[in-house]
């Protein structure tokens, strides 16, 4: 689902609404909350977005975990974080992601990223 408006809308709390909700329902898998008004934080920019996601997915999906764990295994991606952000969102998420493809549900069940923001990093 995209979300879309114009600045100071509440698209944000609607994603936060929707974030929470689906937690407690625990299907949410993952979150970020992009904010340029907090510099420094590590949501002003996009550089802490394949980390964070990945550590998240990692937390909330044992067979993502090990997926990641085994991926990370590997002597040339000892050093993931100096990787561009293309390559890091790739070996942090996609690449672990694409072999359990049959082993996340489908339908009604699926589990769900949040993200909001992407027009501020």
């Amino acid at each position: 689902v995209w979300l879309r408006g114009s600045p100071g809308t509440g698209k944000t709390a609607i994603c936060k609404s929707v974030a929470s909700t689906l937690e407690t329902k625990g299907s949410l898998a993952a979150s970020f909350f992009w904010d340029k008004n907090q510099p420094g934080s590590g949501l002003d920019s996009i550089k802490q977005f394949p980390s964070t996601l990945a550590h998240q997915l990692a937390c909330f999906n044992e067979d993502f975990k090990f997926s990641l764990v085994k991926l990370l295994r590997q002597p040339a991606l000892v050093s993931v974080r100096g990787f561009p952000l293309e390559k890091q969102l790739n070996t942090l998420m996609i690449e672990p992601m694409r072999g359990l493809k049959d082993r996340f549900p489908s339908g009604k069940d699926r589990f769900v990223i949040v993200l909001d923001g992407l027009d501020e990093c």
